[in-house]
């Protein structure tokens, strides 16, 4: 009897320090770093500075390709944007891994179209970023939302040179136009080799005037290349609202791809850039928002509250997770559980938006 008790003992005890080794080799496993793949397109000279997360600068220079990995920091939680700082603290930053800096076009368009992937035909998201954004913020940007999208396929952003400063917007926008060209050759050569419905477009703020004037531009020169783009997502555009409407909307309805307008009446920028050009933004409320045939208008209104209510499309998780549902699912804004339709009548015509559900 007392040898079985202590049998009972010696196995308890056995059983409890085996578990408290599992379960240290779980909180171990799980707190290795994943990290994201990404490849980047620019126009920005080249710094180089692997050492100091330097890679970028914020003047026009000719166009360079490459490829990053970056490890995410431990802990990170969907939505949240992290320091931009590529050589930095590991426990708080998205951190350089791995790099392949300055490759030709043709470098990068072989490592994502190449023999050895034709098997795949995965899909592509390009990030095309906003004003008073470094090269690194851009980086770090894309990472953040391809892991929090948990995107499966090839993740691009294209940079194009900002001032890096609030007081360089009149200089941004300038660049926007001296961009636009690369930025269409780019979309060009990437559409050629993509398979049909396989390039999603993610564009924020200024880098909006790029994307549109682009993609018009691509389109008037290479329409046969429309079937390649399935998704474009203008967030917060910095857009002259009835230039937009005018010019740009039948370009963006008529070549096939799913179109998605983010807006807030709670951005604060888009309140700045309307005063600065004197004419409402796209990506801002007056009144009501912009609402076209063939394009879903989102107003994000309810979600965002902070101070600049500007980077919802990668800090508020229930865009995200509109965003996945658009990339992964296919789904249009009247099939997305989270939004609920709210109208208004212009001109006699009822005109329907979606909102986001409390």
């Amino acid at each position: 009897m007392k040898y079985s008790r202590i049998s009972r003992l010696v196995a308890f005890i056995a059983l409890f320090l085996v578990s408290g080794c599992a379960t240290t080799q779980t909180i171990e496993s799980n707190i290795c770093p994943a990290t994201v793949e990404e490849y980047y397109a620019t126009d920005r000279d080249f710094i180089g500075d692997v050492a100091h997360g330097k890679l970028y600068g914020n003047r026009r220079s000719s166009m360079t390709y490459g490829y990053l990995q970056l490890s995410l920091p431990l802990g990170h939680a969907i939505g949240q944007l992290q320091k931009d700082d590529l050589a930095g603290d590991s426990l708080k930053c998205f951190v350089l891994r791995q790099h392949k800096l300055r490759m030709t076009e043709r470098e990068l368009l072989t490592e994502l179209f190449g023999k050895e992937k034709r098997g795949a035909a995965k899909d592509i998201l390009l990030y095309v970023h906003g004003f008073d954004t470094t090269f690194e913020n851009a980086a770090v940007t894309m990472a953040q939302v391809a892991s929090d999208l948990n995107f499966r396929g090839s993740a691009i952003f294209f940079s194009w040179p900002t001032n890096g400063s609030v007081l360089g917007y009149s200089g941004d926008q300038n660049n926007t136009d001296w961009s636009s060209k690369n930025l269409k050759a780019f979309l060009k050569e990437l559409a050629k080799q993509a398979p049909p419905k396989s390039i999603c477009i993610l564009a924020h703020s200024m880098g909006n005037r790029e994307t549109v004037n682009a993609f018009a531009g691509l389109m008037a020169e290479a329409a046969e290349l429309r079937d390649r783009f399935r998704l474009i997502i203008m967030a917060a555009p910095d857009v002259d609202a009835t230039i937009f409407e005018r010019d740009f909307a039948p370009v963006l309805t008529s070549s096939g791809a799913m179109v998605t307008l983010y807006v807030s009446r709670n951005d604060r920028l888009m309140q700045l850039s309307k005063n600065v050009n004197g004419y409402v933004r796209l990506g801002g409320v007056d009144g009501y928002p912009l609402v076209h045939h063939g394009i879903d208008t989102v107003d994000v209104t309810n979600l965002d509250n902070s101070y600049y209510g500007h980077f919802y499309f990668a800090t508020s998780r229930q865009v995200l997770s509109d965003i996945y549902y658009m990339i992964n699912d296919k789904l249009d804004a009247k099939d997305r559980f989270s939004l609920s339709p709210a109208c208004y009548t212009k001109d006699g015509e009822t005109r329907t938006y979606w909102i986001f559900k409390k």
